[in-house]
């Protein structure tokens, strides 16, 4: 039975354990927009808020970029609605209310800042949060068999 102890004893102390990987980091991927990606999966602004929560200046950071995605959101679809009434009418034969529409492409302009406000900060959020992730890989152990005053021991270095 002692044997065993001292067995899995030593196969716990020369087991790297990880508690964060590169996995955990949050990845940019930069095409016709940003998308925020972390294990393969990506993540919405919501998603980026509960991960950045560990971090107080990351979290901040998403804080101000979900509000610029949230209003910009809201503000866009209103506009797509403005302008998409008009063009229904005109397509059903109606008589189409140009203003709608004018007033819709102004709305969905008013947008672009917001939108590149959105980016910017969760940019910045990701980078915080990303450098204060521990740099944890495989460390490297060392087993010695040394003597001690009692006897034989073992000294684990990392």
């Amino acid at each position: 039975m002692r044997i065993i102890l001292m067995n899995v004893l030593l196969l716990m102390c020369t087991y790297a354990l990880c508690g964060q990987t590169l996995a955990d980091t949050i990845q940019i991927k930069r095409g016709y927009g940003v998308s925020f990606y972390q294990k393969n999966r990506k993540l919405s602004p919501k998603a980026l808020l509960g991960i950045t929560y560990s971090n107080l200046e990351a979290y901040k950071e998403m804080q101000i970029a979900k509000r610029n995605s949230d209003a910009s959101g809201v503000i866009s679809f209103i506009g797509g609605f403005l302008i998409g009434w008009p063009i229904g009418t005109a397509l059903s034969g109606g008589e189409p209310e140009w203003k709608l529409a004018g007033i819709g492409a102004a709305l969905i302009a008013i947008t672009i800042p917001m939108t590149t406000a959105y980016r910017k900060h969760t940019i910045k959020a990701v980078h915080i949060y990303n450098d204060g992730l521990k740099e944890i890989g495989y460390n490297q152990t060392e087993l010695k068999l040394n003597l001690v005053s009692n006897g034989i021991g073992i000294k684990m270095t990392f």
